[in-house]
């Protein structure tokens, strides 16, 4: 009997030992984005009539930075479905929502992952609103989008007034829903 409690006593402690260290360092969260729509488009970046991956936000002083930022540069999202503009359609509209690919919004924007030191990218929707952790995503409709393209902007800012010289360089993930 005394050999059944000891084997019965392990089983018990091991499992209560097992279950305690499994649980901090064990769980997580995974988040699943996705999307239902008639119209599927592959969208590309566009700046000054040139389409790509890039947005070239220019060459400036640390004391244009530091001062108020640089100049606004202006680019869209355009989407192309076989060669033809994705148009919004006349009762439709689209929701582009972004996210920093740093995994985070700073306090002034995207999160600069080039060498220069207190700056960031602030990323801004037709009108100039700001994206940041509380307003990711904007809506378009047929009139915001010429030709399909849905306008943006974007400016090199420092922050709190302490930019240093390098290198900006930031990247976001969009999605684009119809509506």
């Amino acid at each position: 009997m005394k050999i059944k409690t000891s084997l019965l006593s392990m089983i018990i402690g091991s499992a209560i030992s097992m279950n305690a260290t499994a649980a901090p360092g064990n769980v997580g969260t995974i988040n699943f984005i996705g999307s239902i729509t008639d119209t599927t488009c592959d969208f590309v970046g566009e700046q000054d009539g040139v389409q790509g991956n890039t947005i070239d936000l220019g060459t400036y002083t640390v004391a244009e930075v530091n001062a108020d930022g640089t100049g606004v540069k202006d680019f869209a999202l355009v989407g192309r479905k076989g060669g033809t503009i994705c148009e919004i359609g006349d009762a439709g509209s689209v929701d582009i929502s972004w996210v920093p690919a740093a995994g985070a919004w700073n306090a002034a924007g995207l999160v600069n992952t080039g060498t220069a030191n207190g700056a960031a990218v602030k990323l801004m929707d037709k009108t100039g609103n700001v994206f940041n952790a509380l307003n990711d995503t904007v809506n378009y409709v047929k009139a915001d989008a010429a030709d399909g393209k849905l306008p943006f902007k974007a400016q090199m800012v420092s922050i709190a007034g302490a930019a240093t010289a390098g290198t900006v360089i930031s990247a976001a993930k969009f999605s684009v829903a119809y509506k």
